[in-house]
């Protein structure tokens, strides 16, 4: 599986999904299934971040600078998420950063 190497692993939102960003925190709606997720302030900065462009340790490093935290914290959590977000059907992720598809906002 890729997330065994963040530094080439690009996660991409799943094309069948929107968000909106509400005082710091997101909902995230799985236009597929209906279901909606809202994600804190943390989760939001990493669905923000991704972007099918930005590798999971970038994303990481992006959170020791803005919440700082250690690197190990930031790479154990955003691990868990993108997990979840996986099993969710919200992202994908790639080791290819050519095709990083845009989402809709709401």
């Amino acid at each position: 599986m890729l997330l065994n190497d963040p530094s080439n692993t690009y996660p991409i939102k799943s094309k069948n999904v929107a968000w909106k960003v509400l005082d710091g925190e997101s909902v995230v709606l799985n236009l597929d299934s209906g279901v909606y997720f809202t994600l804190d302030m943390t989760g939001t900065a990493v669905w923000e971040r991704i972007d099918g462009a930005t590798s999971l340790e970038e994303i990481g490093r992006g959170l020791c600078e803005q919440f700082e935290v250690t690197s190990e914290q930031a790479q154990r959590d955003l691990l868990e998420l993108t997990r979840t977000l996986l099993d969710e059907g919200l992202v994908r992720v790639t080791d290819d950063t050519s095709t990083a598809p845009g989402t809709q906002r709401a």
